[in-house]
């Protein structure tokens, strides 16, 4: 009789175990905002990393890609492993994420192969002269977290030419948001929107591309009549309309100085109306907003956009941010117009720092890039390495249903303090859950924290598996629970 209970006990357990195991393994990785663990202190590297970090651009830390299709079941993978490890400008230079640089059109239209698509060049309507503007040039420079580097009468009212498409995308992308409208809409430009003047989507009446893509061509190209029929479509045919959620959007933002008066940002000599006017600091306002955004973020880094045309042809509008690439540098926007001179917001990630830098008023293109690389050389010069990217985080990782339940990770990214910074840093522990692949070299297992001085969060910088490390068994499963964790 107590053989008998005995095995009944036994097959009890065994089957509880079993459906314990099964309803585990689907378990998700938990992101970082699910974590509960409590944050531990870095330990800080020695002298030998510090010296290593300062050759970073050339010596960063490098991981092949997986399949597509182990990328889909592992989400939680670090962006890190996407990114382009060399910086041609820059051997201080952080890589830029690639997510979106070859990003291709899903214009409706796109059905041909690529290689029976002839390709040619957008036809240039734009003629970037010389500035009519005289004055100083407009600076202002900071982390997204607020330290300021530079500013050079950020407040002074100054027009701001196509920087304003910049608040034209925000504004539909809200619209989108609320389920207004879809990216994925069928726009067709109108006879008063397709010529419009200086720089265009090449394009006749009647011709139709996504909302997706009309945005897309503002960001990259600097498009006027894509931003104009944007504002028409969203605006329901009311050009006022759309500018009106436009300077709403700017108060939102703390935008105190700003005025929109078009969707484009175009002289009065082509819209009889006031130009659009602004501020170096409240263009960095609508910078950091603009990058919060992962859509937008996307868009903005891709050097080129390409859509097909009523021939079939596959034309090429080149990005008009020379710097996209250099000094972790992956988006923002520029603009132009002679009473304006040549404008630019820039964003910047190198490392654990995110910057903004706005300057307005320059004399020409080539003059805008110089400086603004000027800028991002001095500002390489006073960041000071903490950890380096590959770097072997102290604490131990707790991963469940994995053969190793506590593994190593290592840093994703370079940490820098710049200036006064005097960041703080902590590790999180996500306590990842093993998929059926397990965990794979390159999955995010933490997050190490950036904090400020009153504790803040304002960056996170992934912390990830340096090897690979199998599943756990189902046999594995059963003899650790009735070992109770010991096995």
């Amino acid at each position: 009789m107590f053989s008998k209970t005995k095995k009944i006990l036994i097959l009890t357990v065994f089957f509880a175990v079993l459906l314990y195991g099964e309803g585990e393994g689907t378990s998700e990785k938990q992101d970082s905002g699910s974590s509960k663990s409590e944050a531990v202190k870095v330990v800080k590297s020695g002298s030998d990393e510090i010296e290593q970090a300062t050759n970073r651009g050339n010596s960063a830390h490098k991981y092949s890609k997986k399949s597509s299709k182990h990328n889909k079941k592992h989400k939680n993978k670090s962006e890190w492993n996407s990114k382009n490890s060399k910086n041609t400008s820059s051997k201080a230079s952080d890589t830029l994420n690639s997510k979106g640089k070859n990003s291709k059109s899903q214009t409706d239209s796109l059905t041909k192969s690529k290689k029976n698509v002839k390709i040619v060049k957008a036809v240039e309507k734009e003629k970037e002269g010389e500035s009519k503007y005289n004055g100083k040039v407009i600076k202002f420079i900071a982390t997204t977290d607020g330290k300021v580097i530079k500013n050079e009468d950020a407040k002074q009212k100054h027009p701001i030419a196509s920087l304003t498409k910049v608040m034209n995308i925000m504004v539909a992308l809200d619209q989108v948001d609320k389920g207004k409208v879809k990216l994925s809409d069928k726009v067709c430009f109108t006879p008063d929107v397709v010529d419009t003047g200086g720089s265009w989507l090449n394009a006749k009446a009647g011709d139709c591309f996504t909302l997706r893509d009309l945005l897309r061509a503002e960001i990259i190209y600097s498009a006027n009549n894509a931003a104009y029929m944007v504002a028409s479509y969203i605006g329901k045919g009311n050009l006022d309309n759309y500018v009106k959620l436009m300077n709403e959007k700017a108060k939102e933002f703390g935008m105190k100085d700003t005025q929109y008066f078009t969707p484009a940002g175009l002289p009065t000599s082509m819209t009889k109306k006031q130009m659009d006017i602004s501020t170096a600091y409240d263009m960095y306002l609508l910078g950091r907003q603009a990058i919060k955004d992962e859509r937008l973020r996307e868009w903005m880094s891709e050097k080129e956009l390409e859509l097909l045309n009523e021939k079939g042809e596959e034309v090429v509008y080149n990005n008009r941010n020379h710097l996209l690439g250099q000094f972790g540098v992956f988006g923002l926007k520029t603009g132009f117009h002679e009473q304006a001179g040549y404008n630019m917001i820039v964003s910047s990630k190198i490392g654990n720092l995110e910057i903004i830098s706005v300057s307005l008023g320059n004399k020409s293109d080539v003059e805008r890039t110089e400086e603004q690389k000027k800028e991002f050389q001095a500002i390489e010069k006073n960041l000071v390495p903490i950890y380096k990217a590959g770097q072997v985080v102290a604490n131990k990782f707790k991963i469940k249903d994995a053969v190793k339940k506590e593994i190593t990770g290592i840093l994703a990214e370079n940490v820098y303090q710049l200036g006064n910074t005097d960041y703080k840093f902590e590790v999180k522990d996500l306590r990842v859950t093993a998929e059926k692949d397990g965990i794979l070299k390159g999955d995010v297992i933490g997050k190490l924290q950036v904090l400020s001085n009153d504790n803040k969060i304002v960056n996170t910088i992934d912390i990830v598996a340096s090897n690979d490390y199998k599943r756990l068994s189902l046999l594995g499963k059963v003899l650790r629970f009735v070992t109770f964790g010991m096995a």
